[in-house]
């Protein structure tokens, strides 16, 4: 059987795709995932964990649901120790369509609570669509609604995921 190569709208292109590690990782999240990485974008997994403060606690690094995640995706998922930045820019950029990445914690950046417009432009110039999945909390984070302004979500249709033989 041959490799094949996504064509679309999302082949290429990168995904920031919002979740949620507080119980578990949720099905929402890997079918999403999946979808995606069939379609050929690059994913940028995002989430918030615990509460830092704004400071590196490695207690609350995601670096330890990376291999959870890629287990439930069946696929590699490469862990970015950044979550916004040149780091973070870097590790995208080296991400291949249809790869997976897990970035650092949101909350170990300050500007998540206290600048959350700034916050979400910083995300913001990582991709060039955002998906939410899975449950928000009863006040999601204030820099959540201002990424959805600034991004669009991602077709998900079912005839945008075919792939063709290369």
């Amino acid at each position: 059987m041959g490799e094949t190569t996504a064509t679309g709208p999302l082949a290429g292109r990168t995904v920031l795709v919002r979740a949620t590690f507080s119980s578990g990782i949720d099905p929402a999240l890997t079918e999403t995932v999946r979808r995606l990485a069939d379609a050929g974008a690059r994913i940028a997994v995002i989430a918030g964990h615990g509460d830092p403060v704004g400071e590196f606690n490695p207690a609350l690094s995601l670096r330890t649901f990376a291999e959870p995640l890629s287990h439930a995706v069946g696929r590699p998922v490469r862990f970015i120790a950044e979550s916004v930045g040149i780091g973070a820019e870097a590790g995208l950029a080296a991400l291949a369509p249809g790869e997976i990445a897990l970035m650092e914690n949101l909350r170990f950046n300050s500007d998540a609570r206290r600048a959350a417009r700034s916050f979400a432009l910083r995300l913001s110039a990582l991709a060039d669509y955002f998906v939410v999945t899975g449950p928000l909390p009863p006040v999601p984070a204030s820099w959540i609604p201002d990424l959805q302004a600034l991004l669009p979500e991602p077709p998900l249709t079912p005839n945008q995921f075919e792939r063709e033989p290369s």
